[in-house]
């Protein structure tokens, strides 16, 4: 697979395009995108599907500064597919060998099951999944839907409801509500009972994006990132149905609602509603992750079963490609780590989870030195911020980043805590697990540390060693410590 690959997705609504860089067998990252607001399905519905003029011209005018573009970042590969309005279109043909002729792209069109899948190959690679969950891509032309157990995907649905299909079909011309509900049931029901066994629902696609971002703004969430966003459905009903019942931009824009959305947010809401309704389910994870990479990861995963190989990190192993430039080991830091872990684990029941973002905090430590070594926690804190996207949950993200953030004399950044403090653990734990991340690193740095072991007893942790190490004993003065416990070093006899 060529280091940079470009994937063009022409959707009902809009189309984009997204550049990733390849940087190992694993890494990857995305270094460009664009999206046009082409609405290539505008006027379609009520003409028996037909691509119009006017929106044709718009794709072929995007899909040229897209391919500009794709030049100018000289990529090797381009892979460009097109869904539900150029697919059910009588004139598709004619499209595609415009767009061939006048831009130079060939498109590929994919059907709904096709679509359903590739947004399930990006959940179920880039989320933190842990019950069996269904994606929900609503789309302008249609709602794709696939079912994930286990990291696999185990069944598709697409089904003919859209955005601009309730769109121009209902409310441009002023048809009751009830009709479109009767319209979209018909549809739900098409859904077949396996799916009714999720317990989570992973929402994929621009309409559903922009309603986790109403509900971070209306709840003061303190983390303003989508990607992994979750929410209880039950908590924000009476915003749900404010939105579909929404008259006018003025009502949206009070609603949290960016206006580039205002003309397919009702109706996206609405099936969205519905479907979780139907399907009984009220725990709702967002992606900022679909089709088009899933299309990525299944081109650059198909050696392996389309899945990264457990306990590998796409975020740890992409940071450590393009930061981590001393490629120092870090195999004693982990070592001394998991020793030091087990040591508090049972005195502090520490979750077993705690382990494995110490590890990943770890990993990722030397990266700050990319920019200086001068408060080297800190540029490691802001890329744990900007970076650790994939595979986490929120509170996960926010608590590696807290950890890199801290430093031997000042253990917690006290603004950084106060603000995500509903998301991070108690200070007294993330004082305990920030200790053991420094220590870790500052005993590992002791290449002469030898036959060491630790020590606790009563809150008092002991090292051991067969050195005197008198740079070893000052450094660990200047710890700061969870409250009640002691640090001491000692000679081994």
């Amino acid at each position: 697979m060529p280091k940079r690959v470009a994937i063009i997705d022409i959707g009902s609504n809009s189309a984009r395009v997204v550049i990733y860089q390849r940087t190992s067998r694993f890494g990857f990252h995305l270094i460009a995108q664009k999206k046009a607001n082409v609405r290539i399905a505008e006027g379609s519905f009520e003409n028996d599907g037909v691509l119009q003029e006017r929106a044709i011209q718009r794709a072929i005018e995007a899909l040229k500064n897209f391919h500009a573009t794709i030049r100018e970042y000289k990529v090797r590969k381009i892979i460009v597919i097109a869904t539900a309005a150029v697919r059910n279109a009588p004139n598709r043909s004619n499209f595609i060998q415009r767009v061939r002729k006048e831009v130079g792209l060939n498109i590929k069109v994919i059907d709904g099951h096709k679509e359903a899948y590739f947004g399930a190959v990006a959940a179920k690679n880039l989320l933190p999944l842990q019950h069996q969950s269904i994606t929900v891509d609503i789309g302008g032309g249609s709602c794709d839907i696939a079912l994930i157990e286990n990291g696999n995907i185990l069944e598709t649905i697409s089904l003919d409801i859209g955005t601009i299909t309730l769109k121009e079909l209902f409310f441009d011309k002023n048809r009751s509500i009830d009709e479109a509900k009767a319209y979209i049931l018909k549809e739900l029901e098409k859904i077949p009972k396996s799916f009714l066994n999720a317990k989570q629902i992973i929402t994929i696609g621009g309409v559903l994006r922009a309603l986790s971002k109403s509900l971070i703004t209306l709840s003061n969430y303190s983390y303003n990132k989508i990607h992994a966003f979750e929410y209880t459905i039950s908590n924000y009903y009476s915003h749900f149905e404010a939105i579909i019942t929404a008259q006018d931009s003025e009502t949206l824009a009070k609603l949290y609602i960016k206006p580039n959305r205002y003309d397919t947010i009702r109706q996206g809401v609405l099936i969205f509603l519905m479907l979780s309704e139907y399907l009984n389910i009220q725990q709702v994870i967002t992606s900022s992750v679909g089709v088009r990479e899933g299309v990525f990861l299944h081109d650059m995963l198909r050696g392996v079963g389309g899945k990264f190989p457990k306990e590998l990190n796409p975020s740890i192993i992409s940071i450590l490609d393009r930061l981590d430039l001393l490629k120092i080991s870090k195999k004693r830091n982990l070592k001394i780590l998991q020793e030091l872990f087990r040591l508090f684990q049972q005195a502090y029941k520490l979750n077993e989870n705690y382990l494995k973002l110490l590890k990943d905090a770890i990993q990722i430590s030397d990266t700050g030195k990319t920019l200086t070594i001068y408060n080297e926690h800190k540029h490691t804190f802001y890329i744990a911020q900007e970076e650790l996207n994939w595979q986490y949950t929120h509170k996960e993200m926010l608590l590696i980043a807290a950890i890199v953030r801290t430093n031997r004399e000042k253990l917690l950044y006290k603004t950084f805590y106060k603000a995500h403090k509903q998301l991070l653990p108690s200070k007294n734990i993330l004082e305990l697990l920030s200790l053991i991340y420094n220590l870790s690193n500052t005993l590992a740095s002791y290449a002469s540390l030898e036959n060491y072991s630790f020590k606790l007893e009563n809150q008092r942790v002991t090292i051991q060693s067969r050195n005197e190490l008198y740079l070893l004993k000052e450094e660990l003065q200047t710890f700061a410590l969870p409250k009640n416990l002691q640090l001491n070093y000692s000679i081994k006899e």
